[in-house]
């Protein structure tokens, strides 16, 4: 198991503090000092660290006056150039999640998804399939990812962790650096459409994406599914001369 370093460190326990309410939304953060004090680490490590929650959507900087949480209501938007976890992707649309359901296990992929994540088809791939839930007890997301076994080897399907980023991060010292995706309208039948849908008459959109290391090595496959009135999509589009 690779060590997680200092600076991902005091991110993950800076995000474990805004999940308790010690930091709220749109509150500014103290001093670079303080925080770094707080943490036990440097004040060059936690600038690292901040980087990381910067590119996450988590805080943003004002000059001369400080650096900020992130208010939920400034980004119920999704935007489409930006790669973040479905968890993150939640709490953008303002929701607080609550519960999750998931089952895991070996499964031989599609060719489509095995030559995806680069491996022979007809060779097993591990894989999750979870439905996400508000505090409420509503589905707003059910997911599957795949992923080559040898990835797969330090996961605990008893705990799953909240994002399979942060688990590759954590624990393989892999950082998921972009995605090739594609939004789609699943079809009435398809069984995981089913799966978030139950009785209802929800309208669902769904996106398919190929996820790719620092390395440009295929990791994870995922298709996700998510409800529409909840998630909103944006992208800036640019008319060439």
């Amino acid at each position: 198991m690779k060590r997680m370093s200092s600076s991902l460190r005091a991110k993950e326990e800076f995000m474990m503090m805004c999940r308790e309410g010690i930091y709220q939304a749109g509150e500014r953060l103290p001093s670079e000092t303080k925080m770094a004090q707080q943490f036990g680490i440097s004040r060059e490590t936690w600038r690292a660290s901040l980087e990381l929650l910067r590119r996450e959507g988590i805080i943003y900087s004002k000059h001369g006056v400080g650096t900020f949480l992130m208010e939920v209501s400034a980004k119920m938007e999704n935007d489409l150039t930006r790669l973040c976890a479905v968890s993150e992707m939640i709490r953008q649309a303002g929701i607080v999640e609550g519960r999750s359901s998931y089952t895991t296990g070996l499964t031989i992929p599609s060719r489509e998804i095995a030559s995806a994540l680069g491996v022979k088809h007809g060779i097993n791939v591990f894989y999750v399939n979870r439905t996400r839930y508000t505090k409420t007890g509503e589905a707003v997301c059910c997911s599957m990812h795949y992923m080559p076994v040898y990835l797969a080897d330090e996961l605990n399907p008893l705990h799953m962790p909240d994002s399979l980023f942060s688990y590759f991060e954590r624990r393989k010292g892999i950082f998921v650096s972009r995605s090739s995706a594609h939004l789609l309208i699943p079809k009435a039948n398809d069984p995981l459409a089913i799966q978030l849908r139950g009785d209802s008459d929800m309208q669902i959109l769904g996106m398919e994406q190929q996820h790719f290391d620092s390395r440009g090595n295929p990791v994870l496959y995922t298709i996700d599914y998510l409800r529409s009135e909840i998630f909103h999509f944006s992208i800036t589009r640019i008319r060439e001369k």
